[in-house]
């Protein structure tokens, strides 16, 4: 665990969290509505526990909006979708780059198909955890800032 936090740390020190500090920022502010509806009602995604135990004061304001943005974030799964799309297709092109090299030629288009499905199923999944645990980093990192934020009325 503790280097799986030293690499989000490491981008986050290099600055290669940035575009992702600007699309959660975007979306937080662009879902203002739905997160404040979230804290006030906690319907889904285990939000009713959390109002429940706010309720009977286990948990602060702060402690609730946290966990409310936590599962906003969980349940869109992204901040940018295009964003998301776009740096698939970049890895998927770098695998298809190796291929070539490896070929020691150019990648027929029938194969850069089956590497991208390839990819897609063997690495999909585990790189949009990734980006959500890059997300909610970046969250935590941020978070006074966006609390004060879905706090004003």
């Amino acid at each position: 665990m503790a280097d799986f936090l030293q690499s989000l740390e490491d981008l986050w020190t290099r600055g290669k969290l940035q575009d992702l500090e600007r699309d959660l920022d975007r979306f937080i502010r662009e879902n203002l509505p739905e997160i404040r509806r979230a804290v006030q009602e906690g319907q889904a995604g285990g939000q009713d526990v959390a109002r429940r135990r706010y309720s009977k004061g286990e948990i602060n304001d702060s402690q609730l909006v946290d966990f409310c943005v936590r599962a906003t974030l969980r349940k869109r799964g992204s901040c940018n979708p295009r964003r998301d799309i776009e740096e698939q297709r970049g890895e998927i092109e770098k695998e298809v780059w190796y291929e070539g090299e490896r070929q020691r030629g150019p990648v027929p288009p029938e194969l850069r198909e089956e590497i991208a499905r390839r990819w897609a199923s063997k690495y999909a999944s585990q790189w949009r955890e990734w980006r959500l645990y890059q997300l909610l980093y970046i969250w935590e990192k941020k978070a006074d800032h966006y609390l004060r934020l879905i706090s004003e009325k």
